[in-house]
């Protein structure tokens, strides 16, 4: 259930809401004050009836957690410029990074000449290798736009015609 509520704020889009002008400045301080609010009843609750309700802690800890989503912080970590790069003939992908404090993510090195397909969508990217469907799935924070240029940027115009790069 947690990972069934945390994948629906990371696959949440903002721009599907652009229409009441919602930011993500707004949901992260929605997302805080009803973590404070749960804090605030549980201490009120400890403190007038001298017991702990545990659960209005956890919840108030998964609001907070949950808040990071909408940093700029996470939205500048998980970008495609920073979660793909290429160093000589390979192409590293970095996993999505959810978690605040950690600075490193797993890799995937991907040799250019072993790519047959890029497949490219919202917030996420499909590599296909040695034209075999068998693969790798990445996810990204931005649209398929971005992602495009960016991993178009990443190839040079030899190589581009070897490769499928494709929006879904």
């Amino acid at each position: 259930m947690l990972f069934e509520i945390f994948h629906y704020f990371h696959t949440f889009d903002i721009e599907e809401m652009s229409q009441l002008n919602m930011t993500n400045i707004f949901y992260r301080n929605s997302i805080i004050l009803l973590a404070s609010l749960l804090l605030a009843v549980a201490f009120m609750s400890w403190h007038y009836n001298n017991e702990v309700e545990i659960y209005l802690l956890f919840l108030s800890i998964f609001c907070f957690m949950v808040s990071y989503r909408f940093s700029h912080e996470y939205k500048f970590k998980n970008s495609p410029a920073n979660l793909i790069k290429r160093n000589g003939n390979m192409i590293e992908f970095s996993r999505l990074k959810t978690v605040p404090f950690v600075k490193k993510s797993a890799q995937v090195d991907v040799s250019v000449s072993r790519m047959s397909t890029v497949n490219i969508g919202r917030n996420c990217l499909s590599v296909i290798i040695d034209g075999n469907g068998n693969g790798y799935d990445f996810q990204l924070v931005g649209s398929d736009i971005e992602i495009k240029q960016h991993v178009e940027s990443l190839f040079t115009e030899q190589e581009r015609l070897y490769i499928d790069i494709k929006s879904i």
